[in-house]
């Protein structure tokens, strides 16, 4: 190998260090009291539903929460592999928990936190670009935690910019 051909080899592997350097993870904040809550979720979970129609009969429900984005978010994947599968992605805005719920209906309510407790985090959807107030969409989440191993979601639905029904999830962790 000529000197000419080391040195470039040198400068390239000097270059691409600093470069692999420059994308090394930040220092991550631990994240809101609220958001640890959900990240104590991660796992499997099945149950049974109540659904949100007169007419409808309950079913078996599933949902999988997994961490991502080096812990900063949880991704919740409700009903995986099914028609009606749904994703949420909970993180934290400015120190407060937040949730985008990627809906079956088509639309993308954000929540926000509205209240909180030991065994209980309520969220309610703000302002969202795309949803109409009075369209019909999920407008609240309401999680309850009994113990380590129960869960209990409470979907609220609106429509003409009221509450309309309520979906339950009842939940069990998968062992």
């Amino acid at each position: 190998m000529t000197k000419q051909m080391i040195a470039v080899v040198f400068m390239a592997s000097v270059g691409l260090s600093g470069i692999v350097g420059a994308h090394e993870a930040p220092t991550m904040k631990p994240g809101s009291p609220e958001l640890q809550q959900i990240k104590q979720l991660v796992g499997k979970w099945q149950g049974m539903s109540t659904p949100m129609g007169t007419n409808e009969k309950p079913g078996p429900v599933s949902t999988e929460f997994r961490l991502t984005a080096m812990g900063s978010a949880i991704e919740e994947n409700l009903m995986k592999g099914s028609p009606e599968e749904m994703v949420d992605m909970y993180t934290d805005e400015g120190g407060k928990l937040a949730m985008t719920h990627y809906c079956a209906m088509g639309n993308q309510p954000h929540m926000v936190l509205k209240s909180a407790g030991p065994h209980q985090v309520s969220l309610e959807m703000v302002p969202t670009v795309g949803i109409d107030p009075n369209s019909s969409h999920m407008h609240s989440l309401s999680l309850e935690f009994a113990d380590a191993n129960h869960l209990t979601e409470r979907w609220t639905n609106y429509k003409s910019g009221k509450p309309s029904e309520t979906v339950v999830f009842n939940l069990t962790r998968v062992k």
